[in-house]
């Protein structure tokens, strides 16, 4: 009888006198098996499989032994073993080399050899065969309960995988990629890029970089460490995170191979894995989409979810890894509550690929930290053109800040308000509320996002610096101070939150506090927003001549950072300050700010700035309730048409309580139609809320000479209804303020006069 024949195809490795067979995971030499643990086989095959590439240990210990954490010396006593079995001494290192401080590489030459088998079934075997059919059902049995045992284990193993369930409130750290190729452009890029790519998803909160480096240093490491796998999963372990994601890049020859893993903190096992293989450098971040995509997918987002928000991460960011690398570096530095330094880095991310959009977004974002609003609406409004091309959250980011920057205050808030709904666990939508709260008066739910900001991030610096705000503008200065020695312990820092100190200073007259934070700022960068505050103070005490100094000093440090925009705001703030004070040539010789010119009676002028300002902001909220109806309201006064002048002002009363500058000029406007009740109630609003005075304006505060001139105010106001002891003490506080101020400042002048009228002694000769 001929034999019949089952064939078989099967691929084996061969090396020196070696063949290794993965399907039936067996060893042979010249033949014969050498006997090997099935762990030192699998180590083995990844090495063979890497053929002279280095493979890191963590790439090993991943591909080894996926679903739980082994100690290194466990991979370390296997080699030891491999090296043994093969070369007949543990120390014989010619398949396996060691590479210091990184892993191992299989240095022979390696043979992929495919053989096909047949399997003969002669007539004797027929014999056989059919003699045992006699005893089938107690092999049939056999084999029930054998197939019906792995069903059990594997049922118990996917249920137990299906109880720990990814939702929107659980924390996913992620580590930094292994990274075999040696090519740096990967290192932090490709983490960034996964990053992007994962808070696509409604259903994954992903750990900010500031909490894991306060993680970090918790941990005695230094911040900005590498986050190894192990790392992230101490951090995770320490924060009560729920995952961590682990992911890793190796050459093929021209294609690389990208790894990720997402692993629970709780026992180490394996929720999900995949694996991907990119043709070459420039397919790599396109492989890194499919890869998250298929993550998130077994990590159990629903297909509606993905169909919905799955932006490719070329389209979602660039398609250039050089510019996803200095766009990670910035964004770090970002993070760590340094605006300026960051811009070149996203500048020559941008440079890169002028494409880039959140590139222009965050540098939009650095600009406005910096005080340098004309570059903020220039790369705001770039950011926004792009907007077609990036993922969802990105996209909501993009536009709500894009009506920031137009000052379409009430459409930011809709669209943040969507995006929390959208995306309910992230920080930064509540933080962005809670400014724009504040920009338009509503302390209290300002207050209220930044401590739900708070809630859901409290290892960053941005949502305690608006809870100062609030603090500031409510005048709760005890729990401004709780916050402060809270940042404080947590160790964050940057320039914007040492401003916030200063103005809390400055507004309880604590002289040790603004020593303290004057010294912070000296000789950085930044320090252009201290000199602007000590000016905004010295105004407050009458000291116009020392203020013009600063404002001076200001503006020259400023433009010396390249910030023109910032130098001229300084000079403006310096304009109005004179104005205010009774000096107009400041104002006339400037040309600007058209409030200044208005109160100088600089009509024509005043109007033809407020005509080019609303052409190029026609929908801004605020400047069409408050700033441009202050000038005209101002210039309505000097016609002598004050009646006019508070009708102007009425639009502004929704948002008077963060612009004291409204209230004053209608306090103005009151006291010219003789109405000193209704104008003493004007000023003493100012003069009740001194925090608004200092933290109602992020940018170059002002507005301390509103305070102080409200004291004025209200004792003109007072004069007016015959109510001479509260006008006198209106007037002693003023004077009491003001007891260093300059001699031969005309309102003080005027003030003087006035009291020493009401006091019944005879006027002071100048």
């Amino acid at each position: 009888m001929t034999p019949s024949e089952d064939q078989k195809t099967r691929d084996r490795y061969e090396f020196g006198p070696f063949s290794l067979d993965p399907e039936k995971e067996v060893l042979l030499r010249d033949n014969e098996a050498v006997p090997l643990t099935p762990k030192a086989l699998q180590v083995l095959l990844v090495l063979v499989r890497r053929n002279k590439e280095l493979v890191t240990k963590e790439e090993l210990l991943q591909a080894v032994w996926p679903d739980t954490f082994v100690e290194e010396n466990n991979l370390s006593r296997n080699v030891f073993l491999l090296r043994k079995a093969m070369g007949g001494s543990a120390q014989d290192h010619q398949y396996i080399i060691t590479v210091p401080g990184r892993g191992y590489r299989f240095a022979e030459d390696v043979r992929f050899a495919r053989t096909e088998e047949a399997d003969l079934v002669a007539p004797g075997d027929l014999t056989e065969k059919g003699q045992s059919r006699r005893s089938w059902p107690w092999g049939w049995i056999t084999a029930g309960l054998f197939l019906l045992s792995v069903v059990a284990v594997f049922s118990f193993r996917q249920l137990s995988r299906r109880s720990f369930v990814l939702t929107e409130k659980d924390t996913v750290v992620l580590a930094d990629f292994g990274n075999s190729t040696g090519d740096a452009v990967f290192d932090g890029t490709l983490r960034q890029g996964l990053a992007i790519q994962l808070e696509q998803s409604p259903y994954l909160r992903i750990m900010d970089d500031a909490q894991v480096q306060r993680e970090q240093r918790l941990m005695n490491l230094p911040p900005d460490s590498r986050i190894s796998n192990q790392v992230a999963r101490d951090v995770c372990v320490r924060a009560g995170a729920a995952a961590t994601i682990e992911g890793a890049i190796s050459s093929l020859g021209k294609s690389y191979v990208l790894n990720l893993r997402a692993i629970t903190c709780r026992d180490g096992s394996t929720l999900a894995r995949e694996q991907i293989q990119a043709a070459d450098k420039d397919h790599v971040l396109n492989a890194l989409s499919s890869a998250t995509s298929s993550l998130r997918r077994k990590l159990g987002e629903s297909r509606k979810s993905l169909e919905q928000l799955n932006q490719p991460l070329e389209q979602a960011t660039t398609a250039s890894l050089n510019a996803l690398q200095n766009y990670s570096a910035g964004l770090a530095v970002m993070n760590r509550g340094h605006f300026l330094s960051a811009v070149p880095m996203l500048d020559r991310a941008l440079a890169i690929d002028p494409n880039f959009a959140m590139a222009s977004y965050y540098l939009a974002i650095a600009y406005e930290q910096a005080g340098d609003l004309e570059r903020c609406v220039l790369y705001a409004n770039q950011a926004f053109r792009r907007v077609d091309h990036v993922s969802e959250p990105e996209r909501i980011e993009i536009t709500a800040y894009y009506y920031r920057s137009t000052g379409e205050l009430e459409k930011e808030i809709d669209a943040y308000q969507q995006a929390i709904r959208t995306y309910p666990g992230r920080w930064g939508f509540h933080l962005q509320l809670s400014l724009t709260y504040i920009d338009l008066g509503q302390f209290e739910e300002g207050l209220r996002e930044a401590e739900e900001s708070i809630r859901l991030q409290p290892d960053v610096e941005p949502p305690y610096r608006r809870l100062l705000d609030a603090y500031l503008c409510l005048d709760r200065f005890s729990q401004a101070h709780k916050v402060a020695d809270e940042v404080r312990k947590r160790g964050l820092d940057g320039p914007r939150i040492h401003q916030r100190y200063l103005e809390l200073a400055f507004a309880e007259k604590d002289d040790q506090g603004i020593a303290r934070e004057i010294r912070w700022f000296s000789g950085k960068r930044e320090e252009y927003l201290s000199l602007g505050l000590q000016a905004a103070n010295l105004n407050v005490q009458g000291r116009r001549s020392e203020s013009h100094k600063q404002y001076l000093h200001a503006a020259e440090a400023a433009l010396h950072q390249g910030f023109r925009y910032v130098s001229d705001e300084f000079l403006e703030a310096d304009a109005r300050a004179d104005a205010l004070s009774g000096r107009c040539e400041t104002a006339h010789s400037l040309g600007r700010p058209g409030v200044a010119l208005a109160m100088c009676g600089e009509t024509a002028r005043a109007e033809k700035l407020v005509a080019e300002t609303s052409k190029t902001s026609p929908n801004a909220t605020l400047w069409n309730a408050v700033s441009r109806p202050e000038v005209e309201a101002l210039n309505a006064i000097f016609r002598n048409q004050p009646d006019r002048g508070v009708e102007l002002m009425a639009s502004a009363t929704p948002y008077e309580r963060a612009y004291p500058d409204a209230v004053y000029v209608r306090g103005l406007a009151y006291l010219r139609m003789q109405r000193g009740r209704e104008a003493a109630a004007e000023f003493q609003k100012i003069a009740d809320h001194k925090g608004a005075s200092w933290g109602a304006t992020w940018i170059h505060p002002n507005w301390g000479q509103y305070y102080a001139l409200s004291y004025l105010g209200m004792a003109r106001g007072y004069a007016m209804t015959g109510n001479t002891v509260r006008a006198k003490e209106a007037f002693h506080n003023l004077l009491a303020l003001w007891k260093n101020a300059d001699p031969e400042l005309p309102v003080l002048k005027q003030a003087l006069a006035e009291s020493n009228k009401l006091n019944g002694l005879p006027a002071l000769d100048h």
